[in-house]
């Protein structure tokens, strides 16, 4: 290990705790969604590249 995440580890150890506080909540508040695209007829499917979306609804 490089000597920064050793002296963090020694640091952590025993009473005291983290050194710094500790991410709680992740970065993003999106996830990225992958579209599914399939023929009726011969069956292909490909897919559409994701894109950042809170909720995917599809509409017929």
């Amino acid at each position: 290990m490089k000597l920064g995440v050793r002296k963090h580890a020694k640091e952590k150890k025993g009473y005291g705790g983290q050194k710094y506080p500790e991410q709680k909540k992740k970065a993003k508040t999106t996830k990225k969604q992958t579209l599914k695209y399939a023929c009726k007829k011969c069956g292909y499917t490909y897919h559409k590249r994701g894109m950042r979306l809170r909720k995917l609804t599809i509409e017929r």
